[in-house]
């Protein structure tokens, strides 16, 4: 019988002790006393309950009493009294959260969706030429939908931190190719957690994983880069069947749009039927820019592109079945399909993502679709909106049609929610003045601009590099988004007052920070890890600001004016 209590107790400890020292952890790391946000360790703790370790205290416990037999310490553990204490101790958590997390059963349900490297030319309803996505489209006109939503990066972990936090990335500092999402940066899956919602994360992108930093306030993530859309809703899906009384929040980032462009035997073939081989992967994007654009020819960029496109098809048939489905079986439900960048297919002379912040890599689908019966009771009204705004008002606007505010003790948000637009359809609204950030230095094939910033308004674009980068800092580029929307023509040199205006409104949105990155936090790889992320392009590290050499441009990119320009 001691036996049998001692093992119990091994069990309780196992599960409660490194529970509490992880949630401590994570408390001390993320400032949760300071913020209010301190029941977030309780929440935390009851979900760490740790089966695999659980079990593993057994065999050890058995090896203890067999090696060390009836000695003090270890026979304060084996009697029922102990066992209680235990027990008790492990079950605190489970119990302090049931008491200090509110009700969310009348609150709705939210499924977010990033449908990663989609831009918005590439959807039916953002202008795309070909029938990538009828399913999207059909949900797009019954929801709320956004023309000109700007992404706040070029590349993934940036711009989905910011999806996630509602600051810019030169706040949330997720802005390196090694650099985590810090602790201490309050996410909407905490936010939710705290207000009662069941949070989980289903990720195939290899940036987005609890390595970087994002499992932050899910109960749950899975990450897998070999998972398709197909698996990863079909494990979402049962998640969100399996709901207790709780209202959910689904988290799914699907990387199946993201190069190297295989589509499955189902769609290849749909578009493109140029029966030319390419094949594009972080290895090849390099020796394409450093070959200055030798090693693909425009026939193989178009077999790319349609394959491209035969993705977002296949995306459009798994993501719009889905969506589907819970609409028709639910009414408290409210799903946001976006995405975090899109594609470069020369359009700038290059291949990929994350290199520039011209349009073709941060305007991005934005749109919303809801329950019908959510959509009466707040009088949200269909809608297509061509004003500007931006992903970091995706949070504010989730928070606000949960009735969740946000403590006055953290940094306020840098977005604003989009719900005015759901309650006019035709409504005079302003559009936001957007900013977007990339730490690439660059490309080969565009004189390796450096980090780069932008400031965008409807009716044009500023992008500088980065101020505090001395070899780069006056690199300028102007461009008239009406009369040149594809970015062609660089008007800096003829402008001179627009480029000073400009950024004197950059200077004022308080988003042109030096704060760039935290070069000093480094996160510990794998070289699995390692070689997942060199796989999707992300091998290099834009901590190194770009050589101030003679450069090369393709005939496609634009060069930068060089300029000493202030707001002063």
């Amino acid at each position: 019988m001691r036996k049998f209590f001692f093992i119990l107790c091994s069990l309780a400890m196992a599960s409660a002790v490194v529970g509490l020292v992880r949630g401590i952890g994570a408390m001390v790391d993320g400032n949760w006393s300071a913020l209010g946000d301190s029941d977030l360790l309780w929440i935390q703790w009851s979900n760490d309950i740790g089966i695999k370790r659980m079990l593993l205290s057994v065999p050890i416990a058995l090896l203890l009493l067999k090696l060390v037999g009836q000695t003090r310490p270890l026979s304060l553990f084996q009697n029922w009294r102990a066992t209680l204490i235990c027990t008790s101790i492990a079950l605190l958590p489970h119990l302090m959260a049931e008491i200090k997390v509110p009700d969310s059963s009348t609150k709705p349900s939210i499924v977010l969706i990033t449908l990663d490297s989609v831009r918005l030319d590439f959807l039916g309803w953002g202008g795309s030429e070909l029938p990538t996505s009828p399913k999207l489209d059909a949900l797009a006109a019954k929801g709320v939908r956004f023309t000109q939503n700007i992404s706040q990066s070029s590349w993934t972990k940036p711009s989905t931190a910011t999806l996630l936090t509602g600051l810019v990335p030169s706040k949330h500092h997720a802005n390196s190719r090694y650099g985590p999402l810090a602790n201490s940066q309050r996410t909407l899956a905490e936010a939710l957690s705290l207000d009662g919602y069941r949070t989980t994360c289903y990720s195939s992108n290899p940036n987005i994983t609890p390595t970087f930093g994002f499992m932050q306030g899910f109960d749950f993530m899975h990450h897998d880069v070999a998972s398709t859309a197909t698996e990863l809703i079909a494990s979402g899906k049962q998640w969100l069947d399996s709901a207790d009384k709780r209202a959910s929040f689904l988290y799914l980032h699907l990387n199946d749009a993201h190069y190297p462009y295989e589509p499955s035997s189902e769609y290849a073939g749909m578009f493109n039927k140029t029966g030319i081989d390419a094949f594009l992967d972080g290895s090849a994007e390099i020796k394409f820019r450093n070959s200055f654009g030798e090693t693909f020819s425009e026939g193989q960029v178009e077999s790319l592109k349609l394959s491209y496109a035969e993705e977002i098809k296949y995306l459009d048939d798994v993501v719009g079945d889905f969506v589907n489905e819970l609409l028709n079986s639910r009414d408290d439900i409210i799903v946001i399909i976006t995405a975090d960048h899109g594609e470069e297919f020369l359009e700038h002379g290059d291949l990929g993502h994350g290199h520039t912040v011209y349009d073709e890599l941060i305007r991005i689908p934005l749109q919303f679709v809801a329950s019908n019966k959510l959509m009466g009771e707040n009088d949200w009204q269909i809608g297509v909106h061509q004003q500007q705004v931006r992903q970091m008002d995706v949070l504010p606007t989730i928070l606000e049609m949960c009735s969740l505010g946000w403590p006055n003790e953290i940094r306020p948000l840098d977005g604003e929610s989009l719900l005015p637009f759901f309650r006019e359809t035709q409504g005079e609204h302003e559009h936001r003045q957007a900013i977007s950030e990339t730490d690439s230095q660059g490309s080969a094939l565009s004189g390796m601009a450096g980090p780069l910033r932008s400031f965008r308004l409807p009716s044009s674009k500023l992008i500088i590099g980065d101020p505090w980068t001395e070899a780069i800092s006056n690199r300028v580029w102007l461009f008239n988004l009406l009369a040149d929307p594809r970015e062609t023509n660089n008007l800096a040199q003829s402008d001179l007052d627009e480029v000073k205006s400009m950024r004197g409104k950059y200077d004022a949105s308080g988003w042109l920070l030096p704060t760039f990155y935290n070069s000093s936090a480094r996160v510990t790889m794998s070289e699995n890890e390692k070689a997942q992320l060199a796989e999707m392009g992300y091998s290099d590290d834009g901590e190194d600001a770009a050589a101030d050499y003679d450069p090369y441009f393709d005939p496609r990119a634009i060069p930068w004016v060089e300029l000493k320009i202030s707001s002063d």
